[in-house]
């Protein structure tokens, strides 16, 4: 008996080869065309609706946030609401804000702490479209993607439940400390259905758009404070929401602005200096300096010094922001009193903003200790 064994047919082995290609190729777009654009009215994932839709409860109020991505083309945000219950119920339209807002505070007709009658909580739930400058609607709201329906469409909605929030956290500022903002909320009293807390920011840019607040923490119960470090420049501004939030998601909050003062960097850490002599016919020699380099995002460089026979502080070679090293070549020893002694170096480190009285903004001096 034969063994069983295959030809090869090089007419065959190209067709199945355009063949697997061109199954990838639809998986491909299948994968990333019909997901890309999340305003698409064919995104399946969205079905064009605005992503990122996120609601948070308060006292008979629902506030409403989605991502305002700046897509030119949108003019209007429509918000719409229904209650869930034992039976559905269609969606009514609540209110619009207009771009670039991402933010809407509905107040309209909403209870508080709503269960059925076997305690289980009731919510409401919500949608958003947008209405672009040819004014038309996306998702429809009059044609909605239905379920079942090939290919499948999700138009994303969100449930929330207003209750009575917890008592607003009475909000202070720490010390100054450079590219950090301190928060403090200190004696806050814990109701008994006291759920979190959470931290919002949005940056103070002068202006008057709509502010775009993120949510950048959630401490627990036993932290009072937050130290936000998300800064790169001096003088920077935010506006902060510090919230109370119950079981029920309901949240009452603190806004506060603040802006990271204008401080110098740390000083670099364990600076050392090696004296290397240069030769045995002079007495001038190498000084070969290191230190740990600073981490700070606004960092600009360093600034070397050494002082005179007179202790007079003189600048030296400036190293770039990226430097741990430098050499400081023929150096010649000082006479101090009747002895010829190696000169003593000093680093700071500066930012890349201007001090308060408009001169470069340097650390304090750190002396380099002898190897």
């Amino acid at each position: 008996m034969r063994p069983f064994h295959t030809v090869f047919n090089p007419k065959v082995s190209v067709l199945s080869l355009l063949l697997i290609f061109t199954v990838i190729g639809f998986y491909a777009c299948t994968n990333s065309e019909d997901f890309a654009n999340p305003l698409d009215p064919e995104n399946l994932r969205t079905s064009g609706a605005p992503d990122g839709l996120t609601l948070y409860a308060g006292d008979q109020q629902v506030r409403v946030t989605w991502n305002d991505t700046g897509q030119e083309g949108i003019k209007t945000y429509r918000i719409y609401r229904r209650s869930v219950s034992g039976t559905d119920t269609p969606f009514e339209f609540v209110g619009s804000v207009d771009a670039p807002a991402n933010e809407f505070i509905d107040t309209q007709n909403l209870e508080n702490d709503r269960r059925d009658t076997s305690g289980r909580v009731l919510a409401y739930e919500y949608r958003i479209t947008y209405i672009d400058i040819n004014g038309s609607e996306t998702p429809d709201p009059t044609n909605p993607p239905v379920e079942g329906e090939e290919p499948f469409r999700i138009w994303k909605t969100a449930l929330a439940t207003p209750s009575i929030p917890p008592p607003t956290p009475t909000v202070t500022l720490g010390d100054p400390t450079d590219l950090t903002i301190k928060l403090f909320w200190d004696g806050y009293e814990f109701p008994h259905d006291f759920s979190i807390f959470r931290v919002y920011a949005a940056p103070d840019r002068g202006d008057d758009k709509p502010l775009r607040f993120k949510l950048i923490a959630e401490p627990k119960r036993d932290q009072l404070y937050y130290f936000d470090n998300d800064f790169e420049t001096d003088g920077t501004r935010k506006v902060y929401r510090i919230a109370g939030v119950d079981e029920f998601g309901a949240e009452a909050f603190t806004t506060i602005t603040a802006a990271v003062p204008n401080l110098p960097p740390a000083p670099p850490q364990n600076v050392r200096v090696i004296y290397r002599p240069r030769s045995l016919a002079n007495l001038k020699y190498d000084a070969f300096i290191s230190w740990i380099p600073n981490t700070e995002p606004d960092l600009d460089g360093y600034q070397l010094y050494t002082r005179d026979a007179a202790g007079n502080l003189l600048a030296r070679p400036s190293p770039g922001k990226r430097d741990r090293t430098w050499t400081i070549t023929g150096e010649d020893p000082i006479l101090v009193g009747q002895d010829l002694l190696f000169k003593k170096y000093y680093i700071t480190a500066f930012d890349n903003t201007p001090g308060p009285d408009g001169r470069r903004d340097e650390s304090a001096l750190v002396e380099a200790r002898s190897q």
